[in-house]
């Protein structure tokens, strides 16, 4: 499932090849749109930018990507390009500075870009990436400095071969990054993302059981570990804060912890949540039974602690 820009919508892929879309907004939940743009279970779904319309992109088993467009509240299939040999496993817009891409990781090795032009017409690009498959990737967000686009377009691919590779655009020619990251899972890597306040810092996460945050000085500089959090089971996906403080992971087991980045820049577990809510990892612990003792008092709505935990809930839209 994926939130539109403003969080008023949300959309959700299916297992029967079809995607819905539903309007969130005043607590309430209103189908507002059904289409069925693949043969086969939908892994991923994104929106572009509002600054191009209503647009959502999808991915399948069928090795399809689609792209969708909403007329006067229609969603009709706009796009479909089915290039890949392999599922394609995962889809994510560019950030909008860089004009309308869409990049999609296949299990056939490739990603690719497809491109929105002038003409109305989408141009396609792959590049080889991981052997075994490309599971996932991210878009680096826009960087400015002194008021203009600092940097070229830079994206974050993870595969079947356990490995992270960075990716440049230059002249519009895709190519990898060095020096590479080093190799660091020990399974396949099935989640990355970039940090959205930040150029420098991504998350990997792997079956392995591993997330690791890693860390660039400046372009051209060797990617280091910042920090590896260790899991209680395989990792399937990534999600950072929009203000970058805070990362939920999202476990094969069914549980998302959340975790807060620290002074030091290394990051705590906040809480984990589960089909029984948020549980607050920070709390205190319950005190012994003893006679006559009703156990602490209630925490303070307006204490900082409350407040923190409030700001964590907020940040992810729970």
């Amino acid at each position: 499932m994926q939130l539109d820009y403003y969080g008023k919508r949300v959309a959700a892929a299916a297992a029967d090849g079809s995607v819905h879309i539903w309007d969130v907004t005043d607590n309430q939940q209103k189908l507002v749109g059904q289409i069925k743009p693949h043969d086969g279970p939908v892994w991923k779904i994104a929106w572009a930018h509002p600054k191009f319309g209503g647009l959502l992109a999808s991915c399948s088993y069928d090795m399809k990507v689609a792209v969708m467009k909403e007329v006067s509240s229609q969603w009709y299939i706009a796009y479909v390009d089915s290039s890949h040999t392999a599922s394609v496993n995962s889809v994510a817009f560019s950030p909008w500075e860089f004009g309308l891409n869409l990049a999609c990781a296949s299990s056939d090795g490739t990603f690719s870009i497809l491109t929105h032009t002038s003409t109305q017409q989408w141009r396609r690009v792959s590049c080889f990436a991981h052997g075994g498959g490309a599971q996932t990737l991210s878009w680096m967000p826009a960087c400015y400095r002194d008021g203009s686009l600092a940097s070229s377009m830079r994206l974050a691919t993870g595969g079947c071969d356990n490995s992270v590779r960075i990716w440049k655009c230059e002249s519009d020619v895709w190519a990898q990054e060095s020096p590479l990251l080093p190799s660091a899972h020990g399974d396949w890597v099935r989640d990355v993302a970039w940090r959205p306040d930040s150029s420098c810092v991504l998350a990997s996460g792997s079956w392995d059981g591993a997330v690791i945050v890693w860390s660039q000085e400046m372009d051209g500089q060797p990617w280091r570990q910042l920090t590896k959090l260790a899991l209680p089971g395989k990792v399937e996906g990534l999600s950072w804060s929009v203000t970058g403080s805070q990362l939920a992971v999202s476990c094969a087991e069914g549980e998302t912890l959340i975790y807060k980045e620290t002074p030091d820049g290394h990051f705590e577990e906040l809480g984990t949540c589960n089909e029984a809510g948020f549980i607050d990892k920070m709390a205190p612990a319950a005190s012994p039974c003893v006679p006559g003792f009703d156990g602490p008092a209630a925490p303070d709505p307006n204490s900082e602690a409350a407040a923190q935990k409030q700001a964590v809930l907020d940040a992810f839209g729970m």
